[in-house]
């Protein structure tokens, strides 16, 4: 079983900064994808760029998809390993508070999904889950799961039998994506709570991406355990380390989900070590720590705004642009939360989603609260 070494845990602001950037990466990927309408086959004469369009849609694809949510799982790992570390000094059992923890995130994705169908907040809820045994396996024993998964067992099993897995939760995209292109609010609320989380799951399991969020969860929770993202020790040669694995296994493996892990290992690897080693860098990236510290308000709130630009509920820009202008309405909506996070922050230590699930959290449920057997 693993034991704290009871260091301390202090505040890294690198991984806020990484939220920051995962968060805002999202928001780019979704406007990119007008919050999905832009592939749900649907007919309408959008504005653009006319051959720039394609090309700026492959980059931001190579940059940001599967590796902007992979950095954000790797982050949560982490928050993981720290609550539960900090507990675990203080000689209490984390487990059953986090698992409450994990019902209040469902909730709150719920919530989220039926405003954004794309949710991944019900889906961290459930492999959630999954760590609180995992986090109390010895080094060795986590390494050996973060292997098995890192594989990609079920891409590996389509690849070689040559058999796709097909499951029927994404065939409700059929229906839901006419419901958001022509639907009310309440219409398009109804479809993303009743195919959105089903078809995300679903989606998930068959392009390898459920394994991959519970290896970057994993992955997290060890980055914590060795304190890697402290600026001491050996860190900066590891990263480095790191760096260089990420950039040779981004073109050199063989699955896109593991493509997608070793390009978001670089992309960390790299702001990790230019955070510690430049300080001029550090001072132009430490805004985006204001975005990381509001993170799970961030993400709300891109739901909102994203969907009330593009669905037809709200301004219906789906019909009118394509990838370059539903990018800069992105930026846009960055902007917008941006300068939301700097006046929240100035009065409150939290954001107000976080402050709230901290709160629900702590809860006075006295069977949630147990010592550490000796």
């Amino acid at each position: 079983m693993y034991r704290t070494t009871n260091l301390p845990n202090t505040r890294i602001e690198v991984a806020d900064a990484l939220r920051g950037i995962a968060v805002a990466g999202i928001i780019l990927f979704h406007a990119r994808e007008h919050f999905n309408l832009y592939w749900s086959g649907l007919d309408y004469l959008r504005a653009g760029f006319g051959d720039w369009e394609q090309t700026v849609a492959g980059a931001l694809g190579f940059l940001l998809s599967g590796k902007m949510y992979a950095i954000f799982a790797l982050l949560f790992g982490l928050s993981f390993f720290i609550q539960s570390d900090n507990q675990a000094q203080r000689g209490n059992d984390f487990s059953l508070r986090f698992a409450w923890r994990m019902v209040l995130l469902f909730i709150i994705g719920l919530v989220n999904a039926a405003i954004y169908n794309g949710d991944v907040l019900t889906y961290y809820a459930v492999f959630g889950l999954l760590m609180i045994p995992i986090g109390k396996l010895p080094n060795r024993w986590v390494w050996v799961i973060a292997a098995l998964l890192f594989i990609q067992p079920l891409e590996l099993y389509q690849h070689f039998s040559g058999h796709t897995l097909s499951l029927r939760g994404i065939e409700g995209m059929e229906t839901l994506y006419p419901t958001l292109a022509t639907g009310t609010f309440a219409q398009s609320a109804r479809a993303s709570l009743a195919y959105g989380p089903i078809s995300s799951f679903a989606w998930g399991l068959e392009h390898g991406r459920a394994t991959q969020t519970l290896l970057m969860f994993v992955l997290g929770m060890l980055a914590g355990r060795y304190r890697l993202f402290y600026d001491e020790g050996r860190n900066r040669r590891i990263w480095g380390g790191l760096l260089a694995a990420g950039i040779l296994g981004t073109w050199l493996v063989p699955f896109e989900a593991m493509r997608n892990l070793m390009t978001a290992t670089a992309i960390v690897a790299a702001v990790v070590l230019l955070w510690y080693g430049l300080p001029g860098f550090r001072r132009a990236l430490h805004g985006m720590t204001f975005f990381g510290r509001m993170s799970l308000t961030n993400y709300l709130l891109q739901s909102l705004l994203g969907t009330a630009l593009f669905y037809n509920w709200g301004m219906g820009l789906y019909r009118h642009v394509d990838v370059i202008y539903g990018t800069l309405a992105g930026v846009g909506i960055i902007l917008v939360q941006y300068a939301f996070c700097r006046i929240w922050l100035r009065r409150h230590s939290h954001g107000p989603v976080e402050w709230l699930w901290k709160k629900l959290t702590w809860l006075d449920i006295p069977f949630l609260d147990r010592k550490i057997a000796s």
